[in-house]
């Protein structure tokens, strides 16, 4: 996983000392491409360190990554790290193509320069954990379907062509709540423009599409991508808390 990384190791060396471990006094902590959603990152901030996040085009999926062939999943990687990516940011995260030797060398004079403050993301620490575990235990309901989140939160998002639900729902700064497809994959949903014929059941990770409800609840998937260009999902979104994307602001 790390065979290629020599030209990048070096490039860090022409700046700056190279160690094998975060520490609470180093400038940046430069990700080598894996592994992948690691917390070592998320460390690195706490302590005061810029994260270089190494970007991927195109992302690292079971379609292009031996890692992922064998997962469950049909997630697409942008990044090392995409909650840093996404939900930190600059300045303490720059997200980097380190194939690219000058896009390094910019980073690393940017992390140099900024010394940002430790940071640690309040869903990362103990109140956060603790605040989710008291909603998710306090909201269950062993009598009835789950109605949590609520069913206010949803608010319903049209994918471009070839978009994910993850994707399309990120776009409106939202999150995709796969717990809310049970809600749009009904025909009296789909078919409210009047525009379907006929509606058929299809268990594939692709429906609901066209004019097709997903058949399996368990295929119910906000990172499946439409196969066919001309599909548009219709995705269940919902919003959610500041450092605390799990989440919505209604579920309190």
């Amino acid at each position: 996983m790390w065979r290629d990384s020599k030209p990048l190791i070096e490039t860090v060396r022409k700046f700056t000392e190279v160690h094998a471990t975060v520490n609470d006094n180093l400038p940046d902590f430069d990700g080598l491409g894996f592994p992948f959603e690691g917390p070592a990152p998320l460390e690195a901030i706490a302590n005061g360190a810029v994260f270089i996040n190494p970007s991927f085009k195109p992302p690292k999926s079971r379609k292009t990554c031996d890692f992922f062939k064998d997962k469950p999943t049909l997630r697409e990687l942008t990044s090392q790290n995409p909650y840093a990516e996404i939900f930190i940011g600059r300045p303490q995260v720059l997200t980097i193509d380190i194939a690219n030797s000058s896009q390094v060398e910019d980073a690393i004079r940017d992390a140099l320069l900024s010394k940002p403050v430790p940071y640690i993301p309040f869903e990362f620490t103990v109140l956060g954990m603790l605040q989710r575990v008291n909603i998710l235990i306090s909201k269950q309901d062993f009598c009835y379907v789950s109605r949590f989140p609520p069913l206010q939160a949803v608010q319903i998002v049209e994918a471009v062509p070839m978009q994910s639900c993850q994707d399309a729902c990120h776009q409106h700064n939202l999150r995709c709540e796969r717990s809310f497809f049970r809600l749009v994959n009904l025909p009296e949903f789909l078919n409210k423009s009047g525009s379907c014929k006929e509606l058929k059941s299809n268990s594939s990770p692709y429906a609901p599409y066209s004019c097709s409800k997903q058949g399996n609840p368990d295929l119910y998937s906000c990172a499946s991508v439409p196969t066919v260009p001309s599909i548009r999902r219709i995705c269940p979104c919902r919003d959610f808390m500041c450092d605390q994307t799990a989440i919505c602001s209604s579920c309190l």
